[in-house]
């Protein structure tokens, strides 16, 4: 059994590129797909270590009509080794821009560095060393 996180958003080729850069992700050639146009119709990235994700534009059947992405139903947790936490600390800085913080970077009792946060795309963050 394989688990694959995907999450719908707007903008699609904006937060191809947002992304990219926040995560330093590559692109996977398997599981991307483009429209006649060139736009993202799915984008697969891979980041370090394998982990990977995909994002979809929020449209046509997939959407609820009316309906936004809040980051309240899911969290996307990214565990960080503490070797790693100029990393972390990259990616706070670049996607709490225009983002909802829940909790902005700090220390708490079962890590040295946590946050939560909603980002642009709708998207729900949690950035830890693990």
């Amino acid at each position: 059994m394989k688990l694959e996180m995907w999450a719908y958003v707007d903008g699609l080729d904006e937060a191809v590129d947002f992304y990219q850069r926040v995560f330093d992700a590559k692109i996977k050639t398997e599981g991307t797909w483009k429209n006649d146009d060139g736009t993202y119709e799915i984008c697969a990235f891979e980041l370090d270590g394998g982990t990977s994700f995909s994002l979809a534009e929020r449209k046509g059947e997939s959407a609820i009509e009316g309906e936004v992405n809040t980051g309240n139903i899911m969290q996307i947790c990214m565990l960080y080794k503490k070797e790693d936490l100029p990393k972390l600390e990259k990616a706070y800085e670049m996607l709490k821009d225009g983002a909802k913080i829940l909790t902005p970077l700090k220390s708490a009792e079962w890590t040295s560095h946590t946050c939560d946060l909603i980002d642009k795309y709708g998207l729900r963050w949690c950035l830890m060393v693990w």
